[in-house]
């Protein structure tokens, strides 16, 4: 029998060779599960976010014990929700059941503003959008700086939790968590925190030059942001970007107001600095496809591809990137085993060959009315079984 460090290394080079397109031993099993785990292993999220990083890794270990995997995107706790709370309200809230977003809460700037983000974002975004936002932060200087301090206190308790673990799930499971950043491009950025969809969809139409111009003055901003937080591209992990504004746009919207920034954006981290990057391609992407074709060469990037037929887009844009998905959560939810093994089987069958492709759900389980879990263990089981090279 394997030792954990052994299994550890396996899987994480499993995923790192289907990553650069070339053939793994096996196909890599990597279920995008989230609040899953906890409903699965019935523990609470406060329990497991908050209060105790050991029931938060026993609904690691319960799930996957249960369910074969290689490795997963990450660990789910990633929002510091009492960080936030020091300053007002936030956008997530925090139940035993579940993490929710508010909605309509991005719409932070003025449409006449642009020029002010555009000459200046970090003065603007500091010295305008942030007290607009957080109103506590206006008024005594020393009662400011005290909820920084709390804020910084509650980090560290945050990030400490999430140290226990990631540690034990590698050292314990022998399961890596690939993702150790996230990075928006900067359209998604306008869009979901500082012009809400309706206004970021008004104002392509009606100031296409001014979203253009705001997007590329905050490129800079955002990349040294991540640069600096995750300074080590040569341990193979990867950079979360889930990209969300492409699929509401025209496909010449799209070539003109997103792409040169989504170009950039894996040019800048996959090919001159040597990060692995997954792109979260939300909804359906092929009428964009022979855009993307136009990708920067790498084999260092990810796209995990939520709807449409995944045989085309290995077809189209497999040569630009590592393909990931193929089971439909739809059918884990409320499909047959059968139904859901003989996906699983499709996806060996059309997917698999020549390698370059990561066996995912298409999107992300939460609820746990998601996926059936006898479905979720047969699929990962087929794949791991039969997935052999």
């Amino acid at each position: 029998m394997k030792i954990t460090k052994e299994l550890y290394d396996e899987r994480f080079n499993r995923v790192v060779s289907a990553v650069r397109r070339e053939i793994p031993d096996r196909v890599p099993v990597m279920p995008m599960v989230e609040e899953w785990v906890m409903h699965h292993a019935d523990i609470s999220l406060i329990e497991a976010f908050k209060n105790s990083p050991d029931a938060n890794f026993e609904a690691y270990k319960k799930t996957f014990t249960d369910v074969y995997v290689d490795a997963q995107w990450g660990n789910m706790n990633i929002f510091p929700i009492d960080v936030m709370s020091n300053f007002g309200e936030g956008l997530y809230v925090l139940t035993d059941h579940s993490l929710q977003i508010k909605g309509s809460h991005g719409n932070l700037m003025n449409a006449d503003e642009y020029d002010q983000l555009i000459s200046d974002p970090v003065n603007f975004i500091g010295n305008t959008l942030i007290p607009r936002k957080f109103p506590s932060l206006t008024g005594d200087k020393q009662e400011i700086k005290n909820k920084f301090f709390k804020a910084f206190d509650d980090f560290k308790v945050f990030l400490q939790h999430n140290a226990i673990v990631n540690k034990r799930v590698a050292e314990e499971l022998g399961i890596p968590f690939m993702a150790k950043g996230a990075l928006y491009t900067t359209p998604d950025i306008v869009m979901d925190f500082l012009r809400d969809f309706v206004g970021t969809m008004g104002d392509i139409k009606r100031y296409p030059d001014k979203f253009y111009a705001a997007c590329d003055s905050l490129f800079d901003y955002t990349m040294r942001m991540l640069t600096s937080s995750y300074t080590t591209p040569e341990d193979n992990h990867w950079i979360f970007s889930p990209l969300h504004l492409p699929t509401y746009l025209k496909p010449k919207d799209f070539e003109k107001l997103y792409f040169p920034f989504l170009y950039k954006m894996v040019d800048e981290l996959c090919v001159k600095r040597g990060y692995n990057q997954m792109l979260f391609m939300e909804n359906l992407w092929e009428p964009y496809y022979e855009i993307l074709s136009d990708l920067p060469k790498t084999d260092k990037l990810v796209g995990l591809i939520e709807k449409g037929d995944l045989k085309k887009a290995k077809d189209s844009i497999g040569n630009k990137m590592c393909i990931m998905g193929g089971m439909q959560v739809d059918l884990l939810a409320r499909g047959s085993v059968e139904q859901c093994i003989d996906q699983a089987k499709w996806c060996l069958d059309e997917l698999a060959p020549g390698g370059g492709y990561i066996f995912s759900t298409d999107s992300v389980i939460m609820s746990h009315t998601d996926a059936k879990a006898e479905n979720l263990i047969a699929v990962c089981d087929y794949i791991h079984e039969n997935g052999v090279y």
